[in-house]
Order: structure tokens, then C-alpha cells, then sequence
């Protein structure tokens, strides 16, 4: 299978997307045979072989049926990954699909604009010199995309993101040695899909892909077993750099930064002078109550589902469409009366 793919496609442009799975691989893989979706899976000593099949729809362009050919193994811990010579697009229509119609079981690994910063800066770190050649970047304030072609150290575009109020959609970048020669080219999107265009791949899977899947650990850790047992409150906090949530209009961006993530849903129970809110994703039926604690802190309390899944796209819609936050469980105490309503 992936012999085959091979013949369309230049060598050395591999793509590896690593995603965090919840359950035993074998369930994940019976459900790729189901729906719109087809499969045929061979399992080696050490991976597997997926053939995996998209069937369109009155919607896709011509009706139009993507097949991808790609190995399936196992990172670390909770992270799996799928890896290919096929096109992003492929990827995109067949894998990362199938990940995000599996939200109970599997999650993309949302990588934050903060959290690419500082994988460079461990490249930096390790004597590497980190050109960016292109970028794409989401402006909060004009809610906009835009597309960028030039080569700067990366310092310089993290620089102006922040300047700009603008977050990293994807990059394009070339890594440098000491000796001044090119070690790696490669893509890298915040859905955590990597792609190596040029260069060795011992040091692009150890430096990047191994990076992504240690942020996927990470954020399971996190994220897993939020579920209410027993009335057992198991909350998340939100961390923001300034007191971004100490007005009116901030309260007011935040409710509509909620709003604007797709296949899901949010009731306000107060905007001003502090946030309450309840979200639900439509997708498992996930919901969450969360409310300001302070001028820049936000807890997330989970109800009776919430898969990790769903937490990811909370997280990133917050991140992505409000504002950079650091996410980590918050501290044991009880919430009051005020803060369970609406779970």
C-alpha cells in the first residue's frame, strides 16, 4: 500500500500526524470501517498498515472518494501516529477525519501558539538556528487569516504575532546546524500535522514529532477523566497573562469567541460584571460550565461527559479566538453553590 503511494509522491515528503487515543487501538480501528468511511488494516510486529477510505457526499466536490495509504504506530504513552507520503489534502480528508469523527475515542493535538514558540526555542537552545519561510496567522482583532511569504528568524515572527494580536495557523521553516547547513525543512500546522519536505528524519522525529507527542501526553493527562463521578468535581483552570477579563467588552469577546466554535453551543448565565457560561459539544454531547475566578483565571468544570477530545476544542477555541492561556488542573477546592449551577 504505502509502496504505492510512493511512486506519486517526491521522496523525503513524509507527513506524521500524531493524535492522542483514549481507547485500545483494535476499537479505534473497527471504527474506521463504519459510516463513510472504509478500511483495510495489516498488522505487522510493530505497527500497522491502513488503507483508509473517504466516500464523498452530495456536498464534496463531484462526489468525490479520497483514499490514503499510511503506517499506524504507537509514540508514547497515550499518543498514537499516522504517517504518509500522501498529499496534506489526503491526509486532512481521510486520517485527520476519522480522528475528529472518533471524538470519544481519539483527539488532534491542538498546538498553541505559545507551544510552537517554545519548541523553537528548544531547537534554538540545542545551538539550531530556526528560519521561518512562510506562515500563515488568524488576527483576533480583524478575524481574518492571512498568508505570509518571507523568510525571518523565528524570534522576529513570534515578535510580530504578539504585536498584532495574531496566532500561528501553520509554518513553514528551515532548520540551520552550527555549521551553517540546512538540517531540516519542514511544514507544521497547530493541528499538529508535520510534514518534513527536506533533510534527516532521525532528527525532524525526535525534535518535533517526539515534541508534539510529549504536548499530546501532557494535555491527556490533563484532560483525561474529567467526567463528574459521585458529584466528585474534577475542574481545570485557565491562566491569562494580563487581566484580560476585567471589562465589559473583554466578558463580551469571550462569550463570542465561545460562539464561533463549530458543532457546539454555549448559554450565557452571566456576561457582566463576571463570566458564567455553559458549552456543550454537539459532537459526544461533552459540556462544561465555565466562569471567571478572577480578572485572569477561567475554571472549566466538566459534567457528566467530557472527553478529551472535546476539552482540545474548548481549549483551543479559547486560545485561538480570545487569547493565549496556559491550561492546568486547578486547585482542590469545592466550588460553591454559584459555581456548580448549570452542570
Amino acid at each position: 500500500m504505502l509502496y504505492a503511494s510512493a511512486l506519486r509522491e517526491p521522496l523525503g515528503n513524509v507527513r506524521f500526524l500524531p493524535f492522542i487515543l483514549k481507547r485500545e487501538m483494535d476499537h479505534f480501528l473497527s471504527g474506521l470501517d463504519v459510516g463513510r468511511f472504509r478500511s483495510k488494516v495489516m498488522t505487522l510486529d510493530e505497527y500497522y498498515l491502513v488503507r483508509l477510505q473517504r466516500q464523498g457526499n452530495e456536498l464534496d466536490t463531484q462526489g468525490e472518494t479520497v483514499a490514503g495509504d499510511f503506517a499506524l504506530f504507537q509514540v508514547s504513552e497515550a499518543v498514537w501516529c499516522f504517517c504518509s507520503i500522501e498529499s496534506a489534502a489526503t491526509v486532512n480528508k481521510t486520517a485527520m477525519a476519522a480522528i475528529q469523527q472518533h471524538a470519544t475515542q481519539a483527539s488532534i493535538i491542538y498546538i498553541s501558539t505559545r507551544e510552537f514558540r517554545r519548541i523553537f526555542d528548544n531547537l534554538a537552545e540545542q545551538k539550531q538556528r530556526i528560519q521561518v519561510l512562510q506562515h500563515s496567522e488568524y488576527n483576533r482583532q480583524e478575524s481574518n487569516v492571512n498568508y505570509l511569504r518571507e523568510t525571518k528568524d523565528y524570534r522576529s515572527v513570534f515578535a510580530e504575532l504578539t504585536s498584532k494580536d495574531a496566532v500561528v495557523r501553520r509554518i513553514v521553516a528551515q532548520v540551520y546546524a552550527e555549521s551553517r547547513e540546512p538540517v531540516a525543512r519542514f511544514a507544521f500546522n497547530n493541528n499538529g500535522l508535520l510534514s518534513l519536505r527536506e533533510g534527516a528524519i532521525h532528527f525532524f522525529f525526535e525534535q518535533l514529532v517526539a515534541e508534539v507527542a510529549r504536548i499530546g501526553n501532557a494535555k491527556n493527562l490533563i484532560f483525561a477523566d474529567r467526567e463528574r463521578e459521585r458529584l466528585q468535581l474534577h475542574p481545570l483552570e485557565l491562566s491569562f497573562e494580563d487581566n484580560i477579563l476585567s471589562d465589559k467588552v473583554a466578558n463580551v469577546a469571550f462569550v463570542d469567541a465561545l460562539s464561533s466554535i463549530s458543532k457546539s453551543a454555549i448559554a450565557v448565565f452571566h456576561a457582566n460584571p463576571y463570566i458564567h457560561v455553559l458549552y456543550t459539544d454537539f459532537r459526544d454531547g461533552s459540556s462544561f460550565n465555565v466562569y471567571s475566578t478572577s480578572d485572569s483565571t477561567l475554571m472549566i468544570v466538566p459534567s457528566t461527559r467530557a472527553s478529551v477530545s472535546a476539552l482540545m476544542k474548548l481549549y483551543r477555541g479559547i486560545s485561538e479566538k480570545f487569547a493565549d492561556c496556559e491550561i492546568a488542573v486547578a486547585p482542590q477546592t469545592p466550588p460553591t453553590l454559584g459555581e456548580f449551577f448549570g452542570g
